[in-house]
């Protein structure tokens, strides 16, 4: 054996337990902020006045059950403005006690929430790839812990159609139709605005899977069709547009809206609090989807980045998106993380820094209102984004450090995906 032969070994033997050290403290981390969520998760359900989203849902449940009107002006700011056909996936959950149904749910996210991490790890490296960093699942969850923490205090449902969206796109990769069918419908009558993942399965051609969601929307439209018949269910639709049409475009130019096409009105109506007429939300959205794809199309990502850049879209390019609904952007926040390249863990540690000071607790009321008029969740998160398209353009998937601190980039797929 050669003298360099013998120093390379000698240094993979010193850094093999070195790694496993890290990989198990990483681990550790990982259990205890899992830890802390489940804590909070049941704490917030047994507090009166929180969890007050998913109570909307628990009322439009037992309105259905009663079979009358789901949409009503007297709900004032919290009104139902949800799709009536999503109405019957609440019904068990509103025959519990409502501290122990909100209490169910959000242990219920967090358990989603391992369920993505455990299903959105890269494939075994190869040849110009590093291995994934041991750190950066519970990293991630740190840095978006204030978006976990008010998707827990108000119940939503972003974790839980995050997994949707995934095991959609898994089960795609995979060869199944109806399971990942069956998935994204339901993820995109939760939030329509989760339709945007329909560009994974038009990229990657899961055709069969796109036909088998139109049969699963049908199917889920039935109990809906069978408690209010045609006429009656068309008047819930009606006046599930009229919601709609009466809450969102006060909200777009509110302090809470984030999102890209919030930021764009706000390029030229700087400081503006008015609301803003429908034409100019339908356009600042459309141009924001136009920029979407137009990244997309330049960078050309591999099937992992794909899911994770959608996975991010569905909130920032949406009007109504807020800051709880950022833990979309998980996948991508883990992808930035786990490469340790440091521009963008420097991104990642910004994120962390908007969400836990831009906000009432950390300025106060007045300083936070000026503050997130300036929309910094959707700066911050347009800014991830472009970095890592520019990454993927560059070298395909997101540059990466190797143990040995040399450039490389990630696998370009999630185990069990076909290779790109």
């Amino acid at each position: 054996m050669t003298t360099s032969s013998q120093s390379a070994s000698a240094l993979s033997d010193t850094a093999s337990p070195a790694k496993y050290t890290s990989t198990k403290w990483a681990r550790w981390l990982w259990w205890l902020v899992l830890a802390v969520l489940l804590v909070a998760a049941v704490a917030v359900g047994q507090h009166p006045r929180r969890g007050v989203d998913f109570r909307v849902y628990l009322t439009a449940a037992e309105r259905f059950i009663e079979g009358t009107d789901l949409y009503r002006v007297s709900d004032g700011t919290m009104p139902f403005k949800y799709a009536p056909v999503t109405t019957p996936l609440f019904i068990p959950f509103s025959l519990l006690p409502p501290r122990l149904a909100v209490a169910l749910w959000n242990v219920g996210s967090i358990l989603a929430l391992v369920a993505v991490a455990r299903l959105t790890r890269r494939s075994p490296h190869g040849p110009g790839e590093a291995a994934p960093w041991a750190w950066a699942p519970a990293l991630t969850t740190i840095a978006l812990l204030p978006a976990f923490t008010f998707e827990l205090f108000y119940g939503q449902v972003d974790v839980v159609m995050l997994l949707l969206v995934v095991v959609s796109a898994l089960g795609a990769e995979r060869g199944q139709v109806w399971r990942p069918g069956a998935a994204f419908a339901v993820a995109f009558l939760l939030k329509p605005p989760a339709a945007l993942i329909g560009l994974f399965f038009l990229w990657r051609r899961h055709w069969r899977v796109i036909g088998a969601t139109a049969v699963f929307g049908v199917v889920l439209s039935l109990p809906t069709l069978a408690r209010y018949g045609w006429d009656g269910t068309l008047t819930q639709f009606q006046l599930w547009s009229e919601t709609l049409a009466r809450t969102t475009p006060p909200w777009v130019l509110s302090t809470n809206a984030q999102g890209l096409p919030t930021l764009l009105i706000t390029l030229f109506h700087p400081g503006s609090v008015a609301t803003p007429p429908s034409f100019a939300i339908t356009l600042a959205q459309l141009v924001a989807i136009t920029l979407f794809l137009a990244g997309v199309l330049w960078a050309k990502p591999g099937p992992a980045d794909l899911l994770a850049l959608c996975c991010l879209g569905v909130t920032l390019l949406s009007p109504l998106a807020w800051r709880a609904n950022y833990v979309l952007a998980w996948p991508l926040v883990r992808a930035a993380t786990e490469g340790r390249f440091r521009p963008s863990l420097t991104l990642v540690a910004v994120i962390a820094f908007i969400g836990t000071v831009f906000s009432d607790k950390g300025l106060g009321f007045d300083w936070s209102h000026d503050v997130l008029l300036m929309r910094p969740f959707a700066l911050i998160y347009s800014g991830l984004l472009i970095a890592m398209l520019w990454q993927i353009r560059r070298q395909g998937a997101p540059l990466a450090m190797t143990h040995g601190d040399t450039f490389a980039r990630l696998p370009r797929t999630l185990r069990g995906m076909r290779a790109p």
